[in-house]
């Protein structure tokens, strides 16, 4: 559904059904500033029909990247992979799904390796991931550029990134906000309304966003 429909609003909106659409160069203030350029259509249809979809749900982990993260032996997976997966496997849960596989966007043969390993690591030794029922041990890595699931996520993840970054969590709306900061908060809505927070006993509440101010990477 959600591929057909996005390949449709990129033939009838963009002429250009082959395009990798990116974050970067829709979810800015150059495209949310001016309603009129087809890039500002095109985000909005994509926003209410695919990242507002009825079946769509979200999960996202935001922290500050300040450069002074940790660096992970090669072994070791990074904490915010295990926290969305733990989100991942709440999701799965709640919706009562059987088998959740994992679908991460490639990169270099190397890097793919190492968080591969790490993957697999994580999911096979450690006491946390012995809890999970629905997650699948093993994840894919795609190519972006031609799997849509993998578009419309970092759609998603650019909104919350420009949210947070723009500091739209400290601040309520007024009338006087650029149309960019109103898209921004509109587009933030419907993502926050399809985070689900859920419990896993014997852990508390995990709550489908996550906002970690002292969080290392």
């Amino acid at each position: 559904m959600i591929n057909n429909t996005v390949f449709r609003l990129k033939r009838d909106i963009l002429a250009n059904e082959e395009l990798e659409i990116k974050s970067t160069d829709l979810v800015n203030k150059s495209t949310l500033s001016h309603p009129n350029l087809s890039k500002f259509i095109f985000l909005q249809q994509v926003v209410e029909q695919c990242v507002d979809y009825c079946d769509c749900h979200h999960a996202a982990v935001v922290f500050k990247n300040n450069g002074l993260n940790i660096e992970k032996e090669d072994n070791m997976l990074p904490n915010h992979y295990r926290d969305i997966l733990w989100r991942i496997e709440a999701i799965s849960r709640k919706q009562h799904v059987d088998d959740t596989l994992v679908i991460m966007d490639n990169n270099r043969r190397k890097i793919d390796k190492s968080l591969a390993f790490a993957f697999n690591n994580y999911m096979y030794r450690s006491a946390g991931a012995a809890s999970f029922i629905k997650v699948l041990p093993v994840p894919i890595f795609a190519d972006s550029e031609i799997t849509t699931g993998l578009q419309i996520s970092d759609i998603s993840a650019g909104i919350i990134r420009n949210y947070y970054a723009n500091h739209l969590h400290e601040t309520v709306p007024s009338n006087d906000e650029s149309p960019y900061v109103q898209k921004l908060r509109e587009y933030f809505r419907y993502i926050e309304s399809r985070c689900i927070d859920y419990t896993i006993p014997p852990f508390k509440k995990i709550r489908g966003l996550l906002y970690a101010q002292k969080y290392t990477a």
